[in-house]
């Protein structure tokens, strides 16, 4: 379930990014886009563990994922951290006025 919280900043985002895991899979993905295996040697935590985490990113549409053969290749959801960072703006923009 999306929720969004009276700012209309995506709460199930911000769980999302609430993970140093996550956080570090997405610094590694960049703007890159890259299969679990290569994400796995990039990170101190297991491939399995980066497949756990890779599920809840793309649940919060903050990764994407397309298939390629055999391979799951992801690639970071720039539109919805986009529109995360323009919710965070304006949240601070208001409240500094």
């Amino acid at each position: 379930m999306l929720e969004s919280n009276q700012a209309g900043i995506d709460i199930d985002v911000l769980r999302a990014l609430s993970d140093e895991t996550r956080l570090e899979i997405l610094e590694v993905l960049g703007s890159k886009e890259m299969i679990v295996n290569d994400i796995a040697e990039n990170c101190r935590v297991s491939r399995p563990t980066i497949s756990h985490h890779l599920q809840i990113l793309k649940r919060a549409r903050i990764v994407n994922s397309r298939k390629e053969g055999k391979e799951v290749i992801y690639s970071v959801n720039m539109a919805t951290m986009t529109s995360l960072a323009g919710s965070i703006l304006n949240f601070v923009a208001k409240k500094s006025l």
